[in-house]
């Protein structure tokens, strides 16, 4: 998960092997559960990994 520069603003879900969360300080790991709620709460996926695509979440 990618929080903004305020921590509790939630930017992008990520997957954990995503090259974009190797780079950044920002990015926190959570758990299945975590992450598919944060989508369904419209933060938006990862365009590179496809986080809602691997969990399975359809728009």
């Amino acid at each position: 998960m990618e929080r903004g520069l305020q921590k509790t603003h939630l930017v992008a879900v990520h997957t954990g092997d995503c090259w974009t969360v190797r780079k950044s300080s920002r990015c926190i790991g959570v758990s299945r559960s975590q992450a598919l709620d944060a989508l369904r709460r419209q933060v938006p996926a990862c365009t590179h990994c496809r986080p809602d695509t691997a969990l399975g979440v359809l728009d």
